[in-house]
């Protein structure tokens, strides 16, 4: 293969890898929205904690085997990671800060238009961030 077709590739893997990151990350972003309400009124102090354990516990768990899964099935990665937490809650935390800022400097609550144009927008820079939570983990092909 010659130089510029590996970068094609690899620059497709990463816009794939990116666009699957930050499409759940708006689905699930959607969903909590919409069901904040009925966490909060579920006996409240419960429900709070139960929102709370959605959405920094369940959703950066479910996020950090999804980056792995798909580092394993576009790059070849090998292995499972123990920091499949840390990995999602960093992807997470770097989303919400977007998001935060997105929402403060336009002055818009968070919807599907704002999560449309993230999808487009985001997709490139998360794959290299969901490449580069990996910790540095070698391919098998690197490795031989």
């Amino acid at each position: 293969m010659s130089g510029l077709q590996k970068t094609l590739k690899l620059s497709k893997q990463v816009f794939v890898h990116g666009l699957t990151i930050v499409f759940s990350l708006v689905v699930i972003q959607l969903l909590l929205d919409a069901f904040q309400n009925m966490f909060f009124l579920y006996m409240p102090p419960i429900g709070f904690a139960f929102f709370l354990v959605a959405t920094y516990g369940i959703q950066p768990i479910g996020l950090g085997v999804l980056n792995i899964v798909v580092l394993q099935r576009l790059y070849g990665y090998d292995g499972w990671q123990i920091g499949l937490w840390l990995n999602g809650f960093f992807l997470l935390l770097i989303f919400s800060t977007v998001n935060l800022l997105i929402q403060t400097i336009a002055g818009v609550p968070f919807s599907l238009g704002i999560g449309i144009l993230e999808i487009f927008v985001l997709s490139y820079p998360f794959g290299y961030l969901g490449k580069f939570s990996n910790q540095g983990n070698k391919t098998s092909q690197e490795r031989k």
